[in-house]
């Protein structure tokens, strides 16, 4: 057999199998539909080239063979993809004016709710809540306010940042036990860090949760210290999600369903009908 008319067989088979394997990520996490068609190709070129210039089918005749090393590349190779998007630092301009509150995470707005003054907040994944405690002793809840989740695919940057400017006024770790999200009790015994930031303006509340793969939170700020609006304040180590807590008197700006990016994406504005 030629080696051209053996790369037409090499590298539909690639792009088949990276397909399904890309599908199958989208259905079971959540990933953007982009990587499909990004990704993907990407990752059946490399592993058809690979066969062809390394293993050889069309000299060899070991097609058996090179249809299991075929499907083990793009599983190696959607790996190593995978991992460079979730271990990647983008810099990223903050582009929000004054009264602007940035998002804190990459990923999709899986719900937004409004709580009253004085209400301890629940995070929710699926049909599984619980309470956060540990804003109680702030004045965060006094009034109230709009709380947001954002669910993060192992495609979305892993590092949270400020979604305002200001001083940490509380940063509190609970260390949990490592249970899956989807456990009736995950919620409340999974790892998360939960942060208040506050400045002369306005107060927010950040919560990292952690998921069963997860081997720590790692947190980049303390109690006291003073962070910019964007700045990366911590990294959750294969997690999942991100909610956040902001002033009644700000206007979301996004919606259930929508992706949205750390540092880029402006999620509330002040409301100025409210005053």
């Amino acid at each position: 057999m030629e080696p051209e008319i053996s790369l037409f067989i090499i590298l539909p088979a690639s792009l088949a199998a990276s397909a399904i394997l890309y599908l199958y990520l989208h259905h079971k996490t959540g990933i953007e539909r982009k990587y499909i068609f990004t990704d993907s190709p990407v990752v059946a070129l490399l592993t058809a080239l690979s066969l062809f210039l390394f293993v050889k089918p069309h000299i060899s005749g070991r097609w058996l063979l090179s249809g299991l090393i075929l499907i083990s590349l793009v599983i190696l190779l959607a790996f190593v993809f995978t991992m460079i998007r979730f271990w990647r630092v983008p810099r990223r301009k903050v582009t929000a004016i004054p009264g602007q509150i940035v998002s804190p995470a990459d990923g999709k707005v899986i719900y937004i709710k409004k709580i009253s003054g004085g209400e301890i907040p629940e995070t929710v994944k699926g049909s599984l809540a619980s309470r956060l405690p540990e804003l109680a002793g702030t004045n965060l809840l006094i009034n109230g306010g709009w709380h947001l989740g954002i669910n993060m695919t192992p495609f979305d940057v892993h590092k949270n940042c400020a979604p305002v400017s200001g001083r940490v006024i509380l940063n509190s770790h609970f260390n949990g036990k490592f249970l899956s999200l989807k456990n009736e009790a995950s919620q409340s015994e999974n790892e998360r860090n939960t942060y208040v930031i506050a400045n002369d303006e306005i107060m927010v509340g950040v919560v990292q949760i952690a998921s069963r793969l997860v081997r720590r939170i790692d947190s980049y700020v303390k109690e006291g210290d003073n962070v910019n609006q964007g700045e990366w304040i911590g990294m959750i180590r294969f997690g999942s999600q991100v909610d956040i807590i902001v002033p009644l008197n700000y206007r979301i700006t996004v919606e259930k369903g929508e992706q949205i990016y750390a540092a880029r994406t402006i999620i509330a504005e002040k409301n100025e009908a409210a005053h």
